[in-house]
Formats: structure tokens, C-alpha cells, sequence
């Protein structure tokens, strides 16, 4: 009997726990030699269920400044836009401005809200008047390909 109990105990499968993250965002990036997961959330410590409602807790973060390169066409001049999240002026950076013609700024609703062009290494883009939100800031070559685009977070 102890024999049967002991290899029944053995052979039984084993479950575990792992931790569970409630995420608000995220992605899978892939190249020819390396990958990346990344997750944006929070980790679940607690879930409580009754009858009618659940509760979840987790860690709450107070923010989180992130900002995000969306697109690299092709191997441009080198920009940086800053500071991100913005209040009031936002500076597009630039090493060789001869590169760029041209700047597009999108809402999140993908409506063109304005644009302008180019011309120094640093150009000052006034976000003052612009909701508060996430914005797409294209930069564009002379023969209107995209060089960079960049998500902007626009606080006020």
C-alpha cells in the first residue's frame, strides 16, 4: 500500500503558480539575432472573488516616463526629440538638418493637427495650445519619405 501511494505521489503532476500581471501594454520585438517581450502593468499580489465583484491587488506605480521609438525607416541622420513627455515646447534634434525637410504632427485619432519645416539642428515646436494625449511626430525627407517617427505624450 505504501509502494502504490508512493508512486502515485511521484507520478502525479505537479502544477505551480506563476506570477500573472494584469497589462495596459505591451509588444514582441524580433530581429535576426535577438528577441524581446515586454510587458507594461502591474503585478497581481491578491484576487479576492464574492458573488458579485472581484478584486485584484497589485502594485500601483505612481508613473512611468517612457519614451518610445515607433518607427526607423532607414538608417537617417541621428534625431532626438525632448524633452517627452512635453508641456510646452517640444525640441526636435538634429546632427545633420540637410536630412529632413520637414516635420508632421498627428493626433491620436491619426488627424494631422500641424506641420512645419526643418531648418537648424534643433527646432522648437510649440505644444502649449495641443490637448493633453499621445501625439505622432513624423520627421520627412525632401522627397517626403518617412525618416523617423516618434510617439509624443503631451502633459498639462
Amino acid at each position: 500500500m505504501l509502494r502504490t501511494l508512493l508512486l502515485l505521489a511521484l507520478g502525479a503532476p505537479l502544477s505551480t503558480f506563476a506570477q500573472q500581471v494584469i497589462a495596459s501594454g505591451g509588444g514582441h520585438y524580433t530581429s535576426p539575432t535577438n528577441a524581446m517581450s515586454v510587458t507594461i502593468g502591474e503585478p497581481i499580489i491578491a484576487t479576492v472573488s464574492g458573488p458579485t465583484n472581484t478584486l485584484t491587488q497589485g502594485f500601483q506605480q505612481p508613473w512611468v516616463d517612457i519614451t518610445i521609438d515607433v518607427e526607423d525607416v532607414f538608417d537617417g541622420p541621428m534625431i532626438n526629440v525632448y524633452p517627452n513627455p512635453v508641456r510646452h515646447i517640444l525640441n526636435i534634434a538634429m546632427d545633420d538638418p540637410s536630412r529632413a525637410d520637414r516635420y508632421m504632427l498627428f493626433d491620436a485619432a491619426g488627424k494631422q493637427v500641424t506641420d512645419g519645416r526643418i531648418s537648424s539642428t534643433i527646432t522648437e515646436l510649440d505644444m502649449e495650445h495641443y490637448a493633453s494625449g499621445g501625439y505622432i511626430l513624423r520627421v520627412l525627407s525632401a522627397d517626403q519619405r518617412d525618416v523617423k517617427s516618434f510617439k509624443v505624450s503631451v502633459t498639462h
